[in-house]
């Protein structure tokens, strides 16, 4: 019988983040946070700490980006070290406007092919932020064809990363929820919502494990649960970006808990 063999093909890259814990772009990922919980202070850190220098445009839709001054930073780091003149270009929504997100895959879906043709290797990578509207009706289709699945399943390929803040998981589409290369879960107020998440990652660890992750990652006040899909299962789950779950004991002087199976351990 033939091996499978693997066939040479271009090698293209993005710009990487300096903080070597977060997932690697491009990524999709979901933040499960309810209202109060922090989610919008993370979102500013990985964009202007985690993510630094990562991304060539940022396109945020948020019904609170004019009224909250937590995305003022944002905005200004749009202006002033990304160079973008927001008068004539606009990078921030306040209502849903798939139109708008369909030109910006377009758009991005044309430079990345023009990128290719013209032989770099460094292509131009770009961010969605869609900050509580993953529970609008108006961006869910039943067809499949909805502009956030498209987001997830297709945009990685343009160098596309879309970050999704949500109360309700499960009203993520299959597609959606099968594309998702990390979360980060704070303190949720309904079962159902933790239920769903769990049963989602029950193929890489025993519920029972995962329950005691999460209630240990967010025991403290605005403190979150960092799942990195893409990276090895022994660096996948952590507290917050900074302590890493153990997987085993073996690990030299834990600075605390129990193997997983009981309390897990977390290591800085």
């Amino acid at each position: 019988m033939g091996k499978v063999r693997l066939f040479k093909t271009p090698e293209y890259s993005v710009k990487q983040p300096p903080d070597p814990v977060v997932c690697k772009p491009p990524a999709n990922g979901i933040l499960c946070a309810p209202s109060a919980s922090g989610k919008t202070v993370l979102l500013v850190s990985m964009i202007l700490e985690q993510y630094r220098g990562c991304f060539e445009r940022i396109y945020i839709f948020s019904p609170s980006v004019e009224v909250d001054s937590a995305w003022q930073p944002v905005k200004d780091y749009i202006r002033d070290e990304l160079g973008v003149n927001t008068d004539r270009e606009q990078c921030w929504w306040e209502d849903w406007d798939e139109g708008a997100l369909r030109k910006i895959i377009a758009d991005q879906k044309r430079i990345t092919q023009k990128s290719k043709e013209l032989g770099l290797k460094k292509l131009y990578s770009v961010l969605v932020v869609l900050d509580d509207h993953a529970d609008n009706p108006a961006v869910h289709r039943k067809t499949g064809d909805g502009v956030l699945d498209t987001l997830f399943i297709r945009g990685r390929h343009f160098c596309i990363n879309t970050w999704v803040s949500t109360q309700k998981l499960r009203l993520m589409s299959s597609a959606v929820r099968v594309n998702v290369m990390f979360y980060c879960v704070f303190r949720l107020r309904n079962q159902l919502e933790l239920d769903a998440l769990v049963e989602e990652l029950s193929a890489m660890l025993p519920k029972e494990t995962l329950y005691a992750m999460y209630e240990e990652a967010t025991r403290e006040p605005y403190s979150f649960w960092f799942v990195n899909l893409r990276a090895p299962k022994e660096d996948m789950f952590w507290v917050r970006f900074d302590r890493k779950f153990l997987l085993n004991g073996d690990a030299p002087e834990p600075d605390g808990g129990q193997v997983v199976g009981g309390r897990p351990d977390v290591r800085k």
